[in-house]
């Protein structure tokens, strides 16, 4: 009986590979920087981000850029495929100084008539930052403007941006800076609008390409609040694209079928979009 067993799930195991690699994607961490020498936007035209998009099977995806015009000529090649966030650095060194620059509110205020923008981000963020009065009045602007804050940062941060904004919507890139499951689960317990991508956390996910149990258990604890990033932060990570999209689909499949799709891309589109198809 059990060798009758074994031989059925390895007949069936090219199907359910299949319909793993058809899975839907909505990519809910994406850069296209440039236009300077190392940028994306310096190496690949919008029609060839959107042809690795294609040949990936991901749907939908959110993007920004330094500088913002690069996201802006993505979403003019594909409005329906992409979701724009305002990235507040006008410069690479802007990483390190944005959150004390007086002038940046003005500046965010007068790029967010463009009308396109679905969230701010992504900006980095430690505590020692967190309570200056410019982030305080961008947490504020995004909470009154519906916009969504893309957070590369620690928990500190996530505690004092929803001090400051009570109502704002949090997306916490990378699984936050201490992606343990235990960890992770107090906060989403605690703050129902904050949601979390878990681009660069494969290895984490799925040590060896096997599934972790405590981060499965999260998942299936919290179905509604995880997304799928790839962060293409640089040209080398746009070149391994195909593969980052695989290595992700390789644990999405060891989940169950709902499960698997919410995360992939189920909880983007009902956070991001007003339709429901993939």
């Amino acid at each position: 009986m059990r060798t009758a067993t074994a031989l059925l799930i390895l007949c069936l195991l090219p199907i359910l590979a299949a319909a793993g690699e058809d899975l839907p994607i909505f990519d809910a961490h994406l850069h296209y920087n440039g236009p300077d020498s190392d940028g994306a936007a310096a190496a690949f035209t919008p029609e060839e981000i959107i042809a690795r998009l294609d040949r990936n099977h991901v749907r939908r995806a959110v993007f920004s850029s330094r500088p913002n015009e690069a996201t802006q000529r993505l979403y003019e090649a594909a409005p329906d495929r992409i979701i724009p966030y305002l990235m507040p650095y006008r410069s690479r060194d802007d990483r390190y100084t944005y959150h004390s620059d007086p002038d940046l509110i003005p500046w965010i205020e007068d790029l967010l008539q463009w009308g396109h923008w679905r969230g701010i981000g992504e900006f980095h963020l430690f505590s020692e930052h967190a309570d200056s009065p410019v982030i305080r009045d961008m947490a504020r602007l995004a909470e009154s403007r519906g916009l969504i804050l893309l957070l590369h940062g620690d928990h500190g941060v996530v505690e004092r941006l929803f001090d400051h904004a009570p109502g704002v919507t949090i997306h916490w890139a990378h699984a936050g800076t201490v992606p343990v499951p235990f960890f992770l689960g107090l906060y989403l317990d605690r703050y129902d609008n904050l949601y979390v991508d878990l681009s660069m956390r494969n290895e984490r996910i799925a040590p060896d390409g096997r599934l972790d149990p405590e981060w499965a258990a999260l998942f299936a604890r919290h179905p509604d609040r995880f997304m799928v990033g790839m962060d293409t932060f640089s040209v080398n990570r746009w070149r391994r694209f195909d593969a980052l999209v695989d290595e992700t689909r390789a644990w999405l499949r060891q989940l169950p079928p709902e499960l698997a799709e919410a995360l992939a891309w189920r909880n983007a589109q009902r956070l991001l979009m007003t339709d429901t198809g993939p």
